[in-house]
């Protein structure tokens, strides 16, 4: 079979060479998977359903037409990060449309005539008449034509105009129109469609044939944007981290380019890129602070770093931060805005909340760090924000009722033990395909994330990114290993490195089992179900359940009760209720040990089997369960690993392969 190949083991494994021009946007040259099978016949089955679904992938690449465009890594990253611009609104030239997607004029123009992109012209005072488009003669009814007269013989609706300002190429001409400026041409409009119709559809026919040449074109920044995001879920995860590592492996501005006449956005993307990952290691919180700066140029103008003033940063606080609306991703998807500034124009005078003081609070200091970076690095002279430093969005009578109404995340009461752990999830009726024949009710992370969340205290993203040599033992005591050893891992920070002890009760119900089982089957990670993406890594289907699960037993949405409380109740319990001495407790919770130079420097992690005897009375609120059905298990992997993606989810996802 072609495509197919034995190694020297006797293990058959599928390739597929992947076009090499799509190789920056996937990745990698080719598609390789073994078949974990010495039957050649099995082999052929195997293979032959994971050919299938990579030519599916790149049939669907092909679709979005990233095949013919111009994809450098430079073109990856612009596609994935977007653009100040395209947030502003309005209209934008295409070849400077181009230039902020990282894409050739020509490449934008293939998208139009493919219907996925409109065009438009400014217009300044042509002359021609208005009419709507329902006054012309149909032309042929079932491709849904029409005649458009010329001034002469306008139809009795029309009234002479002047037409200024951005006008649309009718759908209709969309593709011939975009075929002749491809060849270089001048398209002929005889009709535009006019933006600004109250009611229906609105024609304006210019008083000549108009030449609208590729110079004259411009595009939509939400469109554009729109479109931008199609193409960015489409590039393979492992193609935009290799983009980024290019990226800061490049030789940084020269120094002369770093003064005061830098503009803001690029100031931005340099902090971003020079200065957060030297703090941060999570590039879902990279990308918060970097979209929530880029807002500084958004509403103040994207002016030149120089001449940003203490004022200008007071201005940007007081009169738009303080306007900007919570939850604005549920604005746009309400509002169907497109940026910051529509999403804020959009609530005003409704009862939506506005973004709250602490978060308004926490995106000031955001700023104030990346001026203090610009001048640590004499990019500029002064640092404008060092006047604001200790001020706040709210005065102090503000502060101290903000203080009074603040809710903290809080453990889990006894009760609320007892309603998670009686939940569905955990009635063995549950562990079943639904009557289409899926598991799309039941996946083992439902029942396992709580159990290790209630026994450990570790994060959610900690637990969900766990491989399977990371549940390890020793002194006979079984414990995870969270670690980042892998770049499909990340922590908080380096104090989150930490051996964890599982309590017999995860034994007890089959865990151990559950991950020996995986590892029979050739999974190499403990949820081999979960898929993954460079902001969330692989808690992001997680953080959805629990919540949902959380919001079905009626707990408060408030933020107090969520799957962090399992960590809370963890904590507390070790501080409060057991012996564990304290430096031991901070370390089995990924916390900082203390400022002392022993504590940090020369004490040694505990071990596992040292912690486990401090922890036993954790299970107490624990009701009976049913240990976990290993087989079944299995099956729900496979239902979902087959579900992923339409079909191309069929393997275990990783993530990256390498740092």
């Amino acid at each position: 079979m072609q495509n197919l190949e034995r190694r020297p083991s006797g293990v058959y494994v599928a390739r597929l060479t992947v076009p090499a021009r799509l190789r920056p946007v996937v990745g990698a040259s080719v598609f390789i998977a073994s078949t974990r099978t010495r039957s050649l016949e099995m082999a052929k089955l195997l293979a032959g359903e994971l050919i299938a679904g990579w030519r599916r992938q790149l049939f669907e690449l092909d679709r979005l037409s990233l095949l013919r465009c111009s994809m450098s890594e430079d073109s990856i990253l612009k596609i994935a990060d977007g653009h100040p611009l395209l947030l502003a609104g309005g209209h934008v030239p295409l070849d400077q449309a181009a230039a902020v997607v990282g894409l050739a004029a020509h490449d934008l123009l293939r998208q139009a005539a493919e219907g996925r992109l409109s065009l438009y012209c400014r217009l300044d005072g042509e002359p021609g008449y208005r009419a709507p488009f329902s006054s012309f003669e149909p032309d042929d009814p079932e491709l849904g034509t029409v005649i458009v007269p010329g001034p002469h013989n306008r139809p009795r609706e029309a009234r002479l105009h002047r037409a200024f300002g951005v006008h649309r190429v009718p759908q209709d001409d969309l593709d011939a129109v975009a075929g002749t400026l491809l060849k270089g041409e001048a398209a002929r409009i005889v009709v535009f469609e006019v933006l600004t119709a109250a009611v229906g559809r609105l024609a304006f026919v210019p008083e000549k044939t108009y030449a609208l040449s590729e110079q004259r074109v411009e595009v939509s920044a939400a469109e554009l944007d729109a479109l931008r995001r199609t193409m960015a879920e489409a590039i393979e995860p492992r193609a935009l981290d290799a983009a980024r590592r290019k990226a800061r492996d490049d030789q940084p501005l020269d120094t002369s380019t770093r003064s005061t006449s830098l503009p803001l956005t690029v100031a931005v993307e340099e902090y971003c890129r020079l200065s957060l990952p030297q703090k941060l290691s999570s590039p879902k919180e990279i990308a918060r602070i970097r979209t929530g700066l880029l807002l500084l140029a958004e509403f103040e103008g994207d002016m030149a770093i120089g001449k940003v003033s203490a004022d200008t940063l007071r201005h940007f606080r007081d009169t738009h931060v303080a306007q900007m609306p919570a939850r604005e991703n549920q604005v746009r998807q309400q509002y169907k805005t497109d940026s910051m500034t529509a999403s804020t124009r959009a609530i005003r005078g409704t009862e939506w909340p506005l973004m709250s003081p602490a978060e308004r609070d926490m995106r000031m200091k955001w700023i104030c760090r990346m001026f203090r970076w610009l001048h640590t690095q004499k990019w500029i002279a002064d640092d404008p924000s060092t006047g604001l430093r200790g001020e706040s969005v709210l005065t102090k009578a503000e502060r101290k009722l903000q203080s009074f109404a603040q809710k903290d995340r809080e453990e889990f009461t006894k009760e609320e033990i007892g309603q998670i752990f009686t939940a569905r999830v955990y009635q063995v009726d549950s562990w079943k395909p639904t009557r289409g024949g899926t598991f799309r009710t039941f996946q083992p992370f439902h029942y396992w994330l709580p159990l290790l969340g209630y026994f450990t205290g570790a994060r959610i993203g900690e637990l969900c990114q766990l491989h399977l040599d990371d549940v390890r033992s020793e002194d006979s005591v079984s414990f995870l290993d969270i670690n980042e050893a892998t770049a499909d891992k990340s922590l908080k920070n380096a104090w989150s490195a930490r051996r964890v002890p599982l309590h017999s009760r995860l034994r007890e119900l089959g865990f151990i089992e559950w991950c020996e089982a995986l590892r029979q089957q050739g999974f190499r990670r403990v949820f081999p179900e979960l898929a993954w993406n460079p902001t969330n890594r692989y808690a992001k289907e997680p953080i959805r359940a629990m919540s949902q699960l959380f919001e079905k037993l009626g707990m408060p949405r408030d933020g107090t009760k969520v799957f962090h409380s399992f960590r809370h109740g963890v904590n507390n319990h070790l501080q409060k209720r057991s012996s564990m001495p304290d430096i031991m407790r901070k370390r089995m919770m990924g916390h900082e040990p203390g400022e002392g130079v022993n504590e940090r420097h020369y004490l040694s992690d505990p071990r596992p089997s040292e912690m486990l005897v401090h922890v036993t009375d954790l299970g107490a609120a624990l009701p009976q369960l049913a240990a976990f059905d290993v087989q079944v298990g299995l099956v729900a992997v496979r239902d979902a690993l087959r579900r992923k993606n339409s079909g191309r989810g069929a393997q275990e996802a990783i993530g990256p392969d390498k740092k």
